[in-house]
């Protein structure tokens, strides 16, 4: 046997000419498509190419389930000018052009993530075998980087999966099962990764046989006759467009611009198509909201393997969730679909049942989306028991309460459940605006309570906050971020404060807008302006979301915590007293019908002014003061860095991340002017706008948040 190695791939070949050449990125758990693996497989190709002993080539991977992670962020992030970008790009079309063109058939043998550029390496081969277990995924995912494929990936997709199928992949950064990338064309085998042996064995007989293309021919789809016919092809270009302004708003151009390309290169050569791509690639690749994005890649790799404690999580083997309200019954869906047992305790059998609806309805929308089985959704429930007396609770790890806030009730529930439960079992609250501390000191182990504070809808937000007590402990802290990733949310710890992080440094947000509310301005006009920034929805859709009731209650704690800076609107006062609570009355500060809003025709009878405000100062009234506040919870030490604060209020409140989160933002203003505009605000408005110290001092000393 011939053995080849030099730093990134090590290649073998057998005595029947069965090459295999192993991806092995030194000194990584992963592999990514660094330039410099790809000059060297490029030399590989070239060695190869004129070998006539090789009969067939596989390239796979050493790493542990990943194939190709995609190519290397850091150095698309470095790049700063056209013809740097170019030069390297159209060298890497070169490198697998070179190994769609050698003499022999290839097959790319996928077991784990094969994303981005180590798809584009796939597609360049001439078969494709995944697994199928759910270590796999597959997708074109640049878009999402806020940039295109930009190695032949627009251009040889469409080849195997066809036009409308491949501008759904790669504009919505689709990561595919083995099973369901075979059922589209894209690979030619899904088996299970104890089988991969087996499959590749097969393959090479076939090969050798000359009966493999004929025989995958028959699975591949490609390009169907009729997405050629100029009609149909703009139908689905219109489509796609629609739906890619319904999910951004225009705000992203990567997902338009790879359509653009799609609808342009369909009927072109690979080597003009190329072009295309590329000369597209390389302005979004320079873009200041690739450069955004790919920041909050890197803060959510990190805080991936953030554990926020040096101690030892415990395993959590089974979970309770007391009181399961909307909040309640997401925890609950949440722990089920990730399979934990999880007990749910409510006082009326009525409440239960219909917590259960909710997570049935939960898995429902999963299930219509193809996800799930009805089989796989019966094993779920079945793991989901109840209670109504607070029993069957003596061997649960953990229990999450997530009750109104209402400290009196909270601290009556841990009193019994501490008669209840083991001393080992954490118990842990949904609170999104109470002191951990003071919730729990009469309690006889303090050092097993935590916060836990889960986002709404708890099904889609990824944010969870970890708030640590006065004595709890590290073992608790570290169990519960175990849990949360388990649970596929990403945890950031924060430190207790009334409102902890993301509701502290957003009521000020709400609170402002209803305050300009007050003064005369439109409640549509402030929304909309705020949505055109990027924000999810305006203040008062938001407010309406959450309940005003719900807003009035935190307000009221943060002013008590804060003093005047939040001090809150009468407006969420007198609509409380009105129960004009928002969409689950019908009427808040628009009227709601289903998912529909309206405007509400009694609203302006709570106007106190009449004034009418420009744009630009509606935006800084409640932008500004939130990054005030942020720069006041960073220098207070309430979150580590300035990069987690970020993802937190863009994980937590949608924060427009194309904007590289709310600090980065103020970056890109500049401090100095940021300050400036505060100070504006400040002589105006009140000592609210007044910009803290060390916001202040970072602008007078030419400091930023991030040190690129």
């Amino acid at each position: 046997m011939n053995d080849v190695q030099i730093k990134y791939f090590n290649r073998t070949m057998d005595e029947r000419g069965i090459a295999t050449l192993t991806f092995d990125t030194p000194d990584s758990e992963v592999n990514v498509l660094c330039f410099d693996a790809l000059y060297e497989l490029e030399q590989q190709i070239t060695q190869m190419h004129d070998n006539m002993s090789i009969k067939a080539l596989f390239i796979e991977s050493a790493k542990e389930h990943i194939f190709i992670a995609g190519a290397d962020i850091k150095e698309i992030k470095a790049f700063k000018n056209t013809s740097e970008t170019v030069d390297k790009l159209r060298h890497g079309q070169e490198i697998f052009n070179q190994l769609e063109n050698l003499p022999f058939p290839t097959v790319a043998i996928i077991d784990g993530a094969c994303l981005g550029g180590g798809l584009e390496l796939a597609l360049a081969c001439d078969y494709r075998v995944a697994t199928n277990d759910a270590h796999t995924r597959i997708g074109l995912v640049e878009v999402s980087l806020g940039i295109i494929p930009g190695l032949g990936g627009t251009q040889r997709l469409p080849l195997l999966v066809g036009f409308s199928k491949s501008i759904e992949l790669i504009t919505a950064s689709k990561r595919l099962k083995g099973d369901k990338a075979l059922s589209l064309g894209l690979v030619d085998a899904s088996v299970p990764s104890g089988y991969l042996g087996f499959k590749k064995e097969e393959f090479s007989k076939e090969i050798l046989a000359g009966t493999l293309e004929a025989k995958v021919a028959k699975l591949r789809k490609g390009i169907r006759w009729y997405e050629m016919f100029a009609p149909v092809k703009m139908l689905i270009v219109k489509m796609a467009r629609k739906e890619v302004l319904k999910q951004t708003a225009g705000h992203y151009p990567a997902p338009l611009k790879a359509i653009d390309v799609l609808e342009e290169t369909l009927t072109m050569s690979l080597e003009e198509g190329l072009k295309i791509e590329l000369e597209v690639f390389e302005p979004l690749a320079t873009s200041q909201i690739s450069k955004n994005l790919i920041e909050l890649f890197f803060t959510s790799e990190k805080l991936k393997k953030e554990s926020f404690s040096k101690a030892e999580a415990k395993e959590i083997k089974s979970a309770a969730v007391i009181g399961v309200g909307t909040m309640g019954s997401g925890i609950a869906w949440v722990l089920a679909y990730k399979d934990i047992p999880v007990r749910v305790g409510e006082r009326s059998m009525h409440s239960i049942a219909q917590a259960m609806a909710k997570m049935m309805q939960s898995f429902e929308r999963i299930k219509r989306r193809g996800r799930l089985t009805d089989r796989e959704i019966g094993l779920k429930m079945d793991r989901v028991t109840y209670t109504i007396d607070m029993q069957g609770l003596t061997q649960t790890d953990i229990v999450i309460e997530a009750v109104n806030e209402d400290p009196a009730v909270k601290k009556k529930i841990y009193e019994t459940l501490e008669a209840t439960v083991s001393e080992h079992t954490i118990i842990a609250t949904n609170t999104s605006s109470l002191e951990i501390t003071e919730l729990v000191k009469e309690s006889f182990h303090p050092e097993r309570f935590v916060g836990m504070h889960f986002f709404n809808p708890v099904q889609k937000m990824p944010l969870v906050e970890v708030i640590a007590g006065e004595k709890t402990s590290d073992e608790t802290i570290a169990t519960v971020v175990k849990l949360a990733k388990r649970l596929s949310k990403i945890p950031i710890k924060v430190s207790e404060c009334a409102g902890f992080l993301v509701n502290r440094i957003l009521m000020p947000y709400l609170n402002e807008a209803a305050k300009m509310f007050d003064e005369g301005e439109n409640i549509e006009h402030i929304d909309e302006l705020l949505t055109h920034f990027g924000m999810p929805m305006g203040p008062f859709t938001l407010a309406d979301e959450v309940g005003i009731d719900i807003g009035e209650k935190v307000s009221t704690i943060l002013y008590e915590a804060y003093g005047e800076r939040m001090k809150p609107s009468k407006v969420l006062m007198q609509m409380t007293q009105n129960e004009w609570l928002g969409k689950k009355t019908g009427t808040g500060f628009y009227t709601h019908k289903g998912k529909d809003k309206f405007h509400n025709e009694h609203i302006h009878e709570l106007h106190t002014n009449h004034a009418v405000l420009d744009d630009a100062p509606i935006q800084d009234r409640t932008i500004l003061i939130m990054v005030n506040e942020a720069a006041r919870c960073l220098e207070e030490g309430v979150v580590a860095n300035a990069r987690y604060l970020d993802m937190a209020m863009v994980m937590g409140t949608g924060f427009p991340a194309f904007r590289g989160g709310l600090l980065r933002y103020a970056d890109g203003e500049g401090l100095s002017n940021v300050v400036a505009r505060l100070k504006l605000l400040e002589e105006k408005y009140g000592e609210r706008f007044t910009p803290v110290k060390s916001l202040v001092e970072m602008a007078e000393n030419g400091k930023t948040f991030y040190d690129e």
